[in-house]
């Protein structure tokens, strides 16, 4: 990037965070990863419920069919989205490594 236009996107963040300084803390990199975190663990939460319910309705169809029909089908389907919404949090392979490079540029992060 030229310096011409790490300037102007210089201009451009301290202008965002002097205009609204609650939304410019919501775009940091540590608010990402609260999110990211806090996705994560509905997704793992649901993910249980979903086997719970599952497990539940194998245990009920054979005294009530239709509710335990609805449960397998809706714990399957809360497993899956549950499966789903990991794996699009998961992070990109790198991604973390090289926000911390960017952040703590001349310092080494080899382990």
């Amino acid at each position: 990037m030229s310096r011409d236009e790490q300037r102007v996107l210089d201009e451009i963040e301290t202008g965002l965070r002097a205009d609204d300084p609650a939304f410019a803390a919501k775009l940091t990199v540590e608010a990402a990863a609260s999110d990211r975190r806090r996705r994560l663990g509905l997704a793992h939460g649901c993910l249980w419920l979903g086997m719970f319910m599952a497990l539940a309705g194998f245990a009920l169809v054979h005294q009530v069919l239709a509710a335990g029909v609805l449960f397998i089908l809706y714990g399957t389907g809360s497993m899956i989205s549950a499966l789903l919404a990991m794996c699009q949090l998961r992070p990109v392979n790198g991604l973390q490594q090289r926000v911390w490079r960017a952040e703590h540029p001349g310092q080494d992060n080899s382990e």
